[in-house]
């Protein structure tokens, strides 16, 4: 065999460089290599996570917001069995949206059968937009949040009412509204603003799946509709998305601060239009009462 291939920088020059995450921890869970794929995808450098205890920099979450640990943690499950498992989980990505990653943990074992380390493989699940290629043409696609824009938004929801009259259909409505952008705009700036609201398109947009369709409507609302009618579903996905936001955070100038977003909910079904929706929404959790503005839902005149 040529020498060529028995360089070990050759091999780390290959998993530095694949296109998807990739990085090991040691028995103490501090990350010991972290490639250029893992900074792609979660906005981290190496040297940031580099010797960090990995459940403290980058916790892996259900889709409820909880921090997996234990039995429900893949990396703890294969440290303590040496074997490898598969799962779908989501990480806080720097800019602070809450990322649905699919990861496979490898037991790293030593001659002695000892587990030594955990390598993790892990790529971004499937978050493409129904509307994706319509986005495509001029005016559709709002460029701040990387989501419809409002005028296509208003132009798929129009439509999709219109063909319940004869399909005799219904599908799951949503109504993502962020708080606070005055008062944040007043001590950080406009550009704080921006980041918020990006932040929660990419968390909700996570969120959904691939058939559903999300898109900006007025200045700090995302409406979104969901390809079930089921009220269980619906329901579970808004409360979903809230908890998610909830867990969302956005890094400006040093300072940390959570995202706060109320989350509402509806079905649609023959005869209804936008004002309909709105005036029946649902929250999508108890506790968005603690900071509800009480302001009476209306459809935005963008």
């Amino acid at each position: 065999m040529s020498p060529f291939f028995e360089d070990p920088a050759l091999y780390r020059s290959v998993l530095e460089n694949l296109p998807i995450g990739i990085y090991v921890l040691d028995r103490e869970q501090r990350v010991r290599f972290w490639n250029r794929g893992a900074e792609h995808i979660t906005g981290y450098l190496a040297h940031e996570v580099t010797g960090q205890v990995c459940r403290e920099s980058l916790p892996h979450c259900d889709p409820q917001g909880r921090v997996l640990a234990g039995d429900d943690c893949s990396i703890t499950t294969t440290f303590r069995e040496g074997r490898a498992v598969q799962n779908h989980v989501f990480i806080l990505h720097k800019q602070g949206h809450r990322l649905g990653v699919q990861i496979q943990t490898l037991p790293l074992i030593d001659d002695k059968s000892q587990t030594m380390g955990v390598a993790i493989a892990f790529e971004e699940g499937p978050a493409e937009s129904i509307a994706q290629p319509a986005e495509l043409m001029c005016g559709c696609f709002d460029t701040l949040t990387g989501v419809s824009s409002q005028r296509l938004t208003r132009a798929v929801l129009t439509e999709s009412l219109a063909e319940l009259a004869s399909t005799h259909g219904s599908w799951g409505f949503l109504r993502v509204r962020v708080l606070g952008l005055k008062d944040i705009a007043s001590r950080y700036g406009m550009d704080s603003t921006a980041a918020l609201l990006r932040t929660t398109a990419q968390t909700v947009r996570h969120s959904l799946r691939p058939e559903d369709f999300l898109g900006r409507w007025g200045g700090e609302e995302f409406l979104a509709m969901l390809q079930t009618s089921s009220p269980v579903t619906v329901s579970a996905t808004a409360e979903q998305i809230w908890l998610q936001i909830s867990q969302s955070e956005v890094a400006w100038w040093g300072d940390h601060f959570r995202v706060q977003a109320l989350v509402d909910w509806t079905i649609a079904s023959p005869g209804d239009t936008l004002e309909s929706l709105f005036s029946r929404m649902r929250p999508a959790h108890a506790e968005q009462s603690a900071i509800a503005t009480g302001a009476k839902p209306a459809a935005s005149q963008g």
